[in-house]
C-alpha cells in the first residue's frame, strides 16, 4: 500500500509542478488575453501528441533516478548525467517539432538534427577525454547507449538500431554489475536506470515510430517550426503538457482488520486534494541533516571488520617479483622482473627467441632478426624490433606498445587491455588474432613521406544473428544521424 500511494504521490507532485508553471506564465503577462489562443493552440500541438507525452513519462520514470545515482557516485558522474539530461532535451525538441510538422526534406532533416548531434557527441567526447577516469565501464556504458537516440534517423524499423546500441551498453554495464551486485546498491540502480531507459525507448519507439519518426501529415513546415519552438520571449517551458493519466487502481489486499483504510478511498481522497490545490502543503520536508547517508558514521556497508583492522597491504609492490634479469638461456632471451630502465637485446642467431616477464614502465630493444617475441605480465611496457621470423604473442598485458619496424607474419593479443601496435610499410600484410581483449588499436604509416600515419581500433564488439539456420558474426558498427 505504502508503494503504492508513494507512486501517485509523485504522480500528483508532476502534475502540480506543470499547473504552477503555468499559472506563473498566465500571472506575469507571459500568456497575454490576445495571445493566448494562438499559445494555447500551440501547447495543445506540443503536449497533446501522444508520442511525446509518452517520451517525457519515460523519461520521468528512469533519468531522474540515473541523475540521483550519478551524484551520490561521484567522480565524472554528475557531469555526464548532465550530459545526458542535454541530450534527452534536445531529443524532446525534435520530437515536439515532428508531432507539429510535415515530414521535411533530408537537408532540412540534417538541420532539425544537428543540436541532438552535437549533444551526442559531447558525451562521447568526454568519455575520450577520461583516460585515467575510475569509472572508465559507466562513461562507456552511456558513451554507447546514448547512440540509441540515433533512431530518429532510421527507417524503416528503428527499434532495431536500439537494441543494437543496447548490446553496445550492457557490454559494459554487465562488468558494472558483475563487479558490485550485492556489494553496492547504488551501483547497481545506476545501471538498473539507464538500461531501463534504453529499454523502454526501444519499447516506445515499437509502439509509437514503427517504422520510423511520425510526423504530422496536416502539419507546417519543420524548420519554422523548430524556430517557434526555440526560446526567444517567452520561457522554454511555456507550451505545459497537460497532466497524465490518472494512475493504476490501488489493488486490495487481503486484511483481517476491518478499521484497515480502504484504498478506493484513498485514491479518492488524493484526487479531491489536487482539485483543491496546494497539494504538498501537509507533507513534512526530508531535510538533508535526516537522510541516512548524511548521519554521523554511517559509510553505506555493512561491514564485521574490527576498528583497529590491520593495515592493507599496498598495491604497489604487493605481488612479489623475482630478481630482474636480461640473459640468453640457450636460445631464449629472457628479460624479467623489470620495473623500470631501457634494455637492449643484441641477437646474434635468427633461432633465437625473446620472452619478456613482469617488465613494467620499461623500453625493451631488439636488434636484428629473432624468431619469435613474446610478452607476458607486462605493464606499461614498450618494445621495438626490427624482424621476427615466426610470431608476436602478447599475453596478460596491460597498456603495452609494440614498434616493428621491419614485418612478422602473425601477431597474437590474448587476455590484454591496452594494446598499440605500430606497424612499417613492410609490415602491412601481418595477419592479428585477437580474443578476450580491449582497447587495442593499430598505426599504420603514410603512404606519402610527409604524411601522418593513421591508427585504427581493432574491434571488440560482434553481434551474431541467425541467417539459414547459421550463426553469422558481423562487428558491430556505430552509425551516426
Amino acid at each position: 500500500m505504502d508503494a503504492v500511494l508513494s507512486k501517485v504521490l509523485e504522480r500528483l507532485e508532476s502534475v502540480t509542478q506543470r499547473l504552477e508553471r503555468l499559472e506563473k506564465q498566465i500571472g506575469s503577462g507571459a500568456v497575454s488575453a490576445g495571445s493566448a489562443p494562438a499559445q494555447a493552440s500551440a501547447a495543445a500541438d506540443d503536449s497533446s501528441s501522444p508520442f511525446v507525452i509518452a517520451f517525457e513519462q519515460l523519461v520521468a520514470d528512469h533519468i531522474p533516478k540515473f541523475v540521483e545515482a550519478s551524484k551520490t557516485l561521484g567522480e565524472e558522474l554528475p557531469e555526464l548525467a548532465t550530459l545526458v539530461e542535454n541530450a534527452l532535451e534536445e531529443h524532446k525538441k525534435l520530437l515536439i517539432v515532428a508531432s507539429r510538422s510535415k515530414k521535411p526534406s533530408d537537408s532540412d532533416f540534417q538541420k532539425l538534427v544537428q543540436g541532438q548531434v552535437a549533444a551526442c557527441t559531447k558525451i562521447i567526447e568526454f568519455k575520450d577525454k577520461a583516460r585515467k577516469t575510475n569509472v572508465p565501464n559507466h562513461l562507456s556504458t552511456v558513451a554507447e547507449g546514448i547512440a540509441a537516440l540515433n533512431w530518429i534517423g532510421v527507417a524503416p524499423t528503428p527499434a532495431p538500431f536500439i537494441g543494437d546500441m543496447i548490446g553496445g551498453s550492457e557490454f559494459y554495464s554487465n562488468r558494472i554489475l558483475k563487479e558490485f551486485k550485492g556489494k553496492n546498491d547504488t551501483q547497481v540502480a545506476w545501471v538498473t536506470a539507464f538500461n531501463g531507459f534504453l529499454k523502454g525507448l526501444q519499447a516506445y519507439v515499437k509502439q509509437y515510430h514503427t517504422t520510423g519518426l511520425s510526423w504530422n501529415p496536416k502539419g507546417g513546415d519543420a524548420l519554422q517550426a523548430a524556430a517557434s519552438s526555440a526560446p526567444a520571449q517567452a520561457p522554454a517551458g511555456s507550451a505545459v503538457p497537460p497532466p497524465p493519466g490518472p494512475p493504476p487502481p490501488l489493488e486490495e489486499t487481503p486484511s483481517t482488520s476491518s478499521n484497515k483504510p480502504d484504498p478506493a478511498a484513498a485514491a479518492s481522497a488524493l484526487f479531491a486534494q489536487i482539485n483543491a490545490g496546494n497539494v504538498t502543503a501537509g507533507l513534512r520536508k526530508v531535510t538533508k541533516d535526516m537522510k541516512s547517508k548524511n548521519q554521523p558514521g554511517y559509510s553505506g556497508v555493512v561491514s564485521d571488520v574490527p576498528k583497529k583492522a590491520p593495515a592493507a597491504a599496498p598495491k604497489t609492490g604487493a605481488v612479489k617479483k623475482g630478481p630482474a634479469k636480461t640473459a640468453l638461456e640457450g636460445n631464449k632471451w629472457v628479460v624479467e622482473n623489470h620495473d623500470s630502465g631501457e634494455h637492449v637485446i643484441d641477437a646474434s642467431d635468427i633461432k633465437q627467441t625473446v620472452y619478456i616477464y613482469k617488465t613494467d614502465n620499461s623500453l625493451v630493444r631488439i636488434n636484428n632478426k629473432v624468431n619469435a617475441v613474446t610478452l607476458d605480465g607486462c605493464k606499461k611496457t614498450s618494445v621495438v624490433f626490427d624482424n621476427a621470423i615466426a610470431s608476436l604473442e602478447i599475453v596478460n598485458c596491460t597498456s603495452v606498445k609494440i614498434q616493428i619496424k621491419g614485418k612478422v607474419p602473425s601477431i597474437t593479443i590474448d587476455k590484454t587491455s591496452g594494446c598499440t601496435l605500430y606497424l612499417s610499410k613492410e609490415g602491412l600484410d601481418s595477419e592479428i588474432y585477437t580474443s578476450k581483449s580491449d582497447e587495442m588499436n593499430v598505426v599504420i604509416p603514410s603512404e606519402t613521406e610527409d604524411g601522418d600515419p593513421s591508427e585504427f581500433p581493432i574491434p571488440e564488439q560482434f553481434v551474431t544473428r541467425i541467417k539459414d539456420r547459421q550463426l553469422v558474426t558481423e562487428t558491430v558498427k556505430h552509425t551516426g544521424v
